[in-house]
């Protein structure tokens, strides 16, 4: 029996988001509701045509594929990004040069499944929701580079490759809605109450990635065209029926809370923290609110940042669970590209596990935190070192809320006293390169299409300690690099 395999990006790939009230779904993890045949998806968030080569995805592919099989094939957001040389590919240069989009479809896809004796099946890029309901320019994947949708379809015609033209479908179906009532066809994050009755908060709507309704149907638009080509899939099609919105349900489990963005404007920290240029706070669960005597710390002290937490008793943590720590922080916009840098020395510690120090970044951070055991645990990247039992770990960051992962093992160890590390972070749209120089060695990651939540219009990115751990950041550098391509 054929199968079924799919590559793309984020509109084409599987989700797991357990934070978002209408979570994402790429349109490939629904085909099985138009098709009869074994579905391997393949597809990877924040992925371009030129960068999903390097995964092992796609080596995976090639050595799986037989003939017989079919390919669907769906880029194009990622591949506009032209600020980001590693997944840009331009509309406008001809197929034989390297830096087009012809000539990475062809030689990296559609040669080598044809000379397999497979099928490819392209897909144009599903639209970008607009506000005001006037599409143009990326929106509709036409930048100075070229029109993405036309180069792909006059690829395909030059080869006689059946397309999918996802593009003009959707934007057909979001100009018949209308922006209100297109708002369905597309994740959101969170939640909001009306009279007590929990409903979609659309400010938090994600105008690129679509709900499931909307994952529908992209899913439809492919089986329709399926059903009236020649294209050997459509022996697999089930019944092509227009997606029905009584499928959209509200996530089971999205947990609401009330958040609201820190007002910095009114804060008025005690002497532990500062409000210069970073605004120093303590949040989450951290064994008490005296501050007298908890020993947090986060404030910038004769051109130092000192951030942290030592006294009698070690405070704070970070586990799967819950987290509680001191934070030196901005607040910058979503849509900042930005890196920030420094050297961190370790001036305190307590050598027991669950402490950390280092920058991060996160979707939500708060002030004048109320209870001493408020569990607040969101998503976050972090860039330097966290110890378990025994063993330290460079790079960490948490996802889906409880899952915390912890990228490199530096040792079986402690950090101590006197520990330097180099530390970066810097984001470039959806790409955010992680590194930690260690022990003279060096660390790095690259995280695609990580997801925040919580704070709808606002990133916050600083210094972090916890758990007797107190920490001396130096020669801290933060620039704005420029504004982030959309998803």
């Amino acid at each position: 029996m054929p199968k079924l395999y799919v590559i793309g990006d984020s509109t084409v790939a599987e989700f797991n988001d357990i934070s978002y009230f209408y979570p994402r779904y790429g349109y490939g993890a629904v085909l099985n509701e138009y098709f009869n045949i074994e579905i391997v998806n393949l597809a990877l968030s924040g992925r371009s045509a030129r960068s999903f080569t390097f995964e092992k995805e796609y080596k995976e592919l090639f050595d799986n594929l037989k003939s017989g099989d079919f390919v669907l094939i769906g880029f194009g957001h990622n591949d506009e990004k032209d600020d980001d040389t590693f997944r840009f590919s331009s509309a406008i240069l001809p197929i034989d040069n390297p830096l087009s989009i012809k000539y990475v479809l062809y030689h990296s896809y559609i040669e080598k499944i044809l000379s397999i004796g497979a099928t490819p099946i392209l897909t144009t890029p599903v639209v970008r929701l607009s506000p005001n309901d006037i599409y143009e320019g990326t929106l509709i994947h036409i930048t100075k580079n070229g029109d993405y949708r036309q180069e792909i379809i006059n690829l395909c015609n030059s080869l006689n490759i059946l397309y999918v033209d996802i593009t003009t479908k959707s934007l057909e179906l979001v100009k018949s809605l209308g922006y209100k009532n297109s708002l369905v066809l597309h994740a959101m994050t969170k939640g909001k109450k009306i009279n007590d009755i929990l409903t979609y908060d659309e400010k938090s709507v994600d105008k690129t990635h679509l709900s499931y309704y909307g994952a529908l149907y992209s899913a439809y638009f492919i089986a329709e065209t399926i059903k009236n080509s020649n294209c050997e899939l459509k022996k697999y099609l089930k019944d092509v029926k227009t997606p029905d919105i009584n499928k959209l349900i509200p996530n089971p489990q999205y947990i609401y809370k009330e958040y609201k963005t820190p007002n910095l404007d009114n804060y008025n920290p005690t002497s532990n923290y500062s409000n210069n240029d970073y605004y120093g706070t303590a949040f989450g669960e951290l064994g008490t609110l005296n501050q007298k005597e908890d020993g947090y710390i986060a404030k910038i002290e004769n051109n130092k940042y000192i951030v942290g937490q030592s006294g009698e008793k070690s405070l704070g943590k970070i586990n799967a669970s819950t987290e509680g720590f001191s934070y030196l922080f901005k607040k910058i916009k979503r849509s900042d590209n930005f890196i920030i840098s420094a050297k961190a020395k370790v001036i305190k510690c307590a050598n027991v596990r669950q402490a950390g120090f280092g920058l991060m970044l996160r979707g939500d951070s708060y002030i004048n935190q109320k209870t001493k055991s408020e569990n607040i645990v969101t998503n976050y990247i972090a860039s330097g070192l966290l110890t378990t039992d025994k063993v330290t770990y460079a790079i960490f960051d948490r996802v889906a809320t409880t899952e915390l992962n912890r990228i490199y093992a530096v040792g079986e160890y402690f950090y101590k006293e006197n520990d330097t590390a180099y530390i970066k972070i810097e984001r470039l749209g959806q790409v955010v390169k992680v590194m930690v120089e260690y022990n003279q060695k060096v660390y790095s990651k690259d995280f695609t299409d990580f997801d925040y939540y919580n704070d709808i219009d606002y990133l916050f990115i600083g210094m972090f300690g916890t758990n007797g751990t107190i920490v001396e950041f130096t020669d801290v550098e933060f620039k704005i690099t420029g504004i982030a391509k959309e998803a």
